[in-house]
C-alpha cells in the first residue's frame, strides 16, 4: 500500500513520521511526503529515510501554478480560518483576499495534482489544524482517500487515531454497544477504568502534552534559551532568506516561520511583562454562590479554530454565555495555565465588565471548581471530560472527542444554551448508573487507541515502538476499509 506523509514546521510530528517513514519502508510499502515549505523540508527532511518520494510545495507551484484555477468544489472560507486565525495572531498581516484566494489556490492545485498521480492509499499527520491539513482532508473525502490524524491520547503513553476532522468514529459506536447491552466487564478492565478515573480527576495522572505545556515560561532564562534554539533554527531560515525572491509568493509558511523567528524574543519579553502587570487582576473563588466554569482556551488552537471555528472570539462568547445563565448565577472563567501572558490586560478588564463574570487564576484548583460548580460550559477543554466523569453536566459548543458521554450536551448557539440551562436547572439532571457509564466510556476510548507518544520522537531516549505502531494503524486502516 502506500502512504503519504505530511510534512509542515509542526514540531515534533515531523520526527515522529520519520521514524514511522523508516518502517514503512522496511515492510516494503512506499511512501511519499506532501511538504508544504522550504524551510520545513530543509530543516526536517533528514528524519526521513532516504527512498521516500517528497513532493515540495513551492517547487511545484513555481513551474505550474495556475492563476486561472477556480475549481475549487465545495471548499468554504471556513477551511482557510485557522491559518487565518494562527498567522494574523502573529503578526502575519498579509491577508488580502487577492492573497489568501492565490494561497488556497496554490496549495488545491498542488495537492489535487499529486493525488491524481500518486493516488495514496492512506494519509497521515495531526487532525486537520490548518489550511494544508484542511485541504488535504477535503481532497481525500473527494478521491476516497483515508486521513487519519494522530494526537496525544488523554491516556498517558498513548495516540490517539481520528478517522473524522475531530474525533474517532469508533469511540461512539464502541460506547453505544455497551450502554445498550449494559455489558459487563471484566474485574480487570473495570480497574484499570476506575484507576484511570480516580487518577485523572485528581490530576496524579496526565497526558505527555500537558507535561509538555506545563509552566516552563515562568522559568526559563530568555537570552540562554535563544541562543541554544538558534544553533538548531537558524541553519535553514538563514537557507531560505538568501534564495527568498524565488520563493516568496509561493511559501506563505516560509515566510511566516520567517517573521516568527524574527519577532519570536520581542514577544517572548511583552509577554514576562504582561505576567508582571497581571499579578492583582484574578478574583477570589467564593463556592458559596450558584456558578457555572467556562475554561479559557490557549490561542491560536486547533482546539478553538477548528474544532469551535464560530465560538473561537472567546471574549465574545463568554459574554453570550454570561447572558444566557439563570438569574442571580454567576460564571466563573478559568484562564489556562499556558495563555498567561498571551492576552494582553485589556482582554481581562473587557472580561471583568461583565456583570456575572469572575476571572479565576489558572493555578485554581479544577477539581475544587468542577466539584461545586453547577455545570461547565466548554469549547473543547479536557475540563469538560474530567466534569462529565465527575457527573456534572457539560454543555459543548465546539467539536470534540469526549462529547458522546451521555452527561455532554452538544450546543449550537446561545438561545439554545439558555434554554436548555433553564431546563436542567428545574429537571435536574441525574445519570443513575454513572460509574457503568463511566468505565464504558473509558474503555471505549481506551480501546481505540494505540500505543505510543508523539512527543517522545523528539528525545533522546524515545520510548515508542514504531514498528507496532506502523502494525497498529495499517490494522486501523484495513479494518475500515
Amino acid at each position: 500500500m502506500k502512504w503519504c506523509l505530511l510534512l509542515n514546521s509542526a514540531g515534533y510530528m515531523a520526527e515522529f513520521l520519520g521514524k514511522l517513514s523508516y518502517q514503512i519502508m522496511e515492510q516494503g510499502d512506499e511512501c511519499i511526503i506532501l511538504a508544504n515549505s522550504k524551510i520545513a523540508i530543509w530543516d526536517k527532511k533528514k528524519y526521513f529515510h532516504n527512498d521516500v518520494k517528497i513532493f515540495s510545495k513551492p517547487d511545484w507551484c513555481r513551474e505550474n501554478y495556475r492563476k486561472d484555477w477556480d475549481r475549487f468544489n465545495s471548499l468554504s472560507w471556513k477551511e482557510f480560518f485557522p491559518t487565518f486565525d494562527r498567522m494574523t495572531r502573529f503578526g502575519f498581516s498579509k491577508f488580502d483576499y487577492d492573497y489568501s484566494v492565490e494561497l488556497v489556490s496554490q496549495l488545491f492545485q498542488f495537492v489535487d495534482f499529486v493525488f491524481k498521480k500518486e493516488r495514496p492509499d492512506l494519509v497521515i499527520q495531526e487532525p486537520p489544524a490548518n489550511v494544508f491539513n484542511e485541504i488535504v482532508y477535503h481532497l481525500c473525502k473527494k478521491n476516497g482517500i483515508v486521513y487519519l490524524g494522530l494526537t496525544s491520547s488523554r491516556f498517558e503513553g498513548r495516540i490517539d487515531i481520528y478517522d473524522l476532522r475531530c474525533s474517532c468514529s469508533r469511540y461512539k459506536k464502541d460506547f453505544k454497544k455497551m450502554y445498550d447491552k449494559h455489558v459487563d466487564v471484566s474485574e480487570e478492565d473495570k480497574k484499570f477504568a476506575q484507576n484511570f478515573i480516580a487518577s485523572f480527576i485528581n490530576h496524579k495522572q496526565l497526558p505527555s502534552y500537558m507535561k509538555a505545556e506545563g509552566n516552563y515560561f515562568y522559568k526559563i532564562n530568555l537570552m540562554k534559551y535563544y541562543i541554544k534554539r538558534a544553533r538548531y533554527v537558524w541553519k535553514p531560515r538563514f537557507r531560505y532568506l538568501l534564495s527568498r525572491r524565488q520563493w516568496k509568493q509561493f511559501d506563505y509558511e516560509s515566510e511566516a516561520i520567517l517573521k516568527s523567528t524574527f519577532y519570536a524574543p520581542y514577544n517572548a519579553v511583552k509577554r514576562k511583562v504582561r505576567i508582571f502587570l497581571l499579578k492583582n487582576i484574578f478574583d477570589s473563588f467564593n463556592s458559596a454562590k450558584d456558578y457555572f466554569l467556562f475554561p479559557l482556551h490557549l490561542q491560536p488552537e486547533a482546539s478553538t479554530s477548528v474544532q469551535a471555528t464560530y465560538f473561537c472570539d472567546q471574549l465574545n462568547t463568554i459574554k453570550n454565555i454570561g447572558f444566557s445563565l439563570p438569574f442571580p448565577y454567576k460564571l466563573y472563567v478559568k484562564e489556562h495555565p499556558s495563555a498567561i501572558g498571551t492576552r494582553p490586560k485589556t482582554f481581562y478588564k473587557e472580561l471583568k465588565k461583565i456583570p456575572n463574570v469572575f476571572l479565576v487564576s489558572p493555578f485554581e484548583s479544577v477539581k475544587n471548581l468542577v466539584k461545586k460548580s453547577s455545570g461547565i460550559i466548554t469549547l473543547t477543554s479536557t475540563i469538560g471530560m474530567e466534569a462529565a466523569l465527575f457527573g456534572k453536566p457539560v454543555y459543548v459548543l465546539g467539536d470534540v472527542f469526549y462529547s458522546y458521554h451521555p452527561l455532554c450536551k452538544r450546543i449550537k448557539n446561545f438561545k439554545e444554551l439558555h434554554q436548555v440551562l433553564q431546563n436542567d436547572l428545574i429537571n435536574k439532571v441525574k445519570v443513575h448508573n454513572l460509574e457503568d457509564i463511566n468505565i464504558w466510556f473509558i474503555l471505549s476510548y481506551f480501546r481505540n487507541t494505540i500505543p505510543g507518544d508523539l512527543i517522545s520522537a523528539t528525545s533522546e531516549k524515545d520510548t515508542n515502538d514504531y514498528a507496532l505502531i506502523y502494525k497498529e494503524i495499517k490494522k486501523y486502516f484495513l479494518e475500515n476499509n
